[in-house]
């Protein structure tokens, strides 16, 4: 088992909260099937890798 702990004294958007749960290992499709059981019409997520300047580390 994992425990992760965030500090959010600065705050945290949720969109680069998400992103760096997968990145650091949080399998996407764990993520989705968590967001189905909330049954919230019109929500989806969907995972694309992209390049910000310099920024995207290598898979």
């Amino acid at each position: 088992m994992r425990i992760t702990y965030i500090d959010l004294v600065s705050g945290a958007s949720g969109d680069m909260l998400l992103g760096a749960l997968v990145d650091v290992g949080l399998p996407f499709d764990q993520l989705q099937h968590a967001l189905d059981a909330l049954h919230l019409p019109g929500c989806h997520l969907t995972q694309e890798r992209v390049m910000r300047g310099a920024f995207a580390p290598p898979k």
